[in-house]
């Protein structure tokens, strides 16, 4: 070795084999499982949902899809809950407003034709649009985290810091429901 070159971790191997050393190592790293650092087995992945301050969670695996920013067009004569509707992959569906939908009193509303964060739920072969003002990274919650909200339909509880998770149950049921509230 000479004074002047760096030290290497891999053995000194003429450039050909020495570069599918180098891809066979980050083969294999890539190919391990990622571990769920601070998961606990039994942990439900959720996605935390902005509007405003307030911070809500929904299970991923009602998550089908997070859209970009989206322009929803008003359907006259829907519930005072929906924004409208968007085309999703040439199948229109419905988008509910988060913020309408939970009653937030004093929020400001997003304005109508204005470009908003979309993600898409899919629960029994039925897609729904929930309008969000961020979307926010994954995170792990197990069961012992959460407390029991028995007062309200819409949520199925909340965390020691107060993220509220969302009844995807009740959203549908909305949409069934198409209620005016």
């Amino acid at each position: 070795m000479n004074p002047g070159e760096p030290m290497s971790s891999t053995p000194a191997l003429p450039p050909e084999p020495r570069m599918q050393a180098v891809w066979r190592e980050r083969a294999d790293r890539l190919a391990r499982r990622p571990s769920t650092a601070g998961a606990a087995q039994d942990a439900t992945p959720v996605i935390v949902l902005g509007i405003g301050k307030e911070r809500y969670g929904i299970d991923v695996a009602e998550v089908a899809e997070i859209l970009p920013p989206v322009r929803a067009t008003p359907v006259p004569g829907a519930g005072a809950v929906f924004a409208g509707v968007i085309n999703v992959h040439g199948e229109i569906r419905p988008v509910i407003d988060l913020r309408r939908w939970l009653g937030i009193a004093g929020a400001e509303a997003m304005p109508a034709g204005e470009l908003a964060r979309v993600v898409l739920l899919r629960r029994n072969g039925r897609e729904i649009g929930l309008q969000v003002d961020s979307v926010e990274p994954l995170r792990w919650i197990s069961p012992g985290d959460v407390r029991a909200n028995g007062s309200s339909l819409r949520h199925k509880g909340s965390t020691k810091d107060l993220l509220m998770l969302l009844s995807t149950e009740a959203l549908f049921a909305e949409l069934a429901t198409g209620d005016n509230t």
